[in-house]
């Protein structure tokens, strides 16, 4: 399936950012969220705001604690199976990891999200294309 990449206001020089973002449906006890989700190939794991956690009462009393680095800094996370539908592709449960942060909603990264689809990024046409991997 093809995606166009999504344009956000100027930043400090002027240009234009694009980045490829899908919407994804998150699924949890209590019902369902729709967040767009930013595809990033140099996350490990799927990444999911605590609030969206909270919002759908998903309990992480079970969850697996560790410890985040990277684009957030230094923080807890609380891992955890879900299930996610990205649009217009088929529900998949993966593994997420909750964080408290406000830089972002949603991230998909390589476990669980880029190991069962194929990505090809194009941004020099604006697209990029995500399909399922047949195992």
């Amino acid at each position: 399936m093809k995606y166009s990449y999504t344009s956000y206001p100027p930043d400090e020089a002027g240009k234009f950012v694009k980045r490829p973002m899908i919407e994804i449906t998150i699924f949890g006890p209590n019902g369902t969220h729709k967040e767009l989700a930013l595809l990033d190939s140099g996350a490990d794991r799927t990444l999911l705001n605590m609030e969206i956690a909270k919002y759908l009462e998903i309990d992480l009393s079970r969850a697996l604690r560790g410890r985040m680095d990277g684009i957030v800094g230094g923080t807890e996370a609380f891992t955890t199976e879900l299930e996610v539908q990205a649009e217009h592709l088929g529900k998949i449960k993966i593994p997420v990891s909750f964080i408290e942060t406000r830089n972002f909603g949603a991230l998909l990264g390589e476990d669980g999200f880029f190991d069962l689809h194929k990505i090809r990024f194009e941004k020099d046409h604006n697209t990029f294309e995500i399909n399922p991997v047949r195992k």
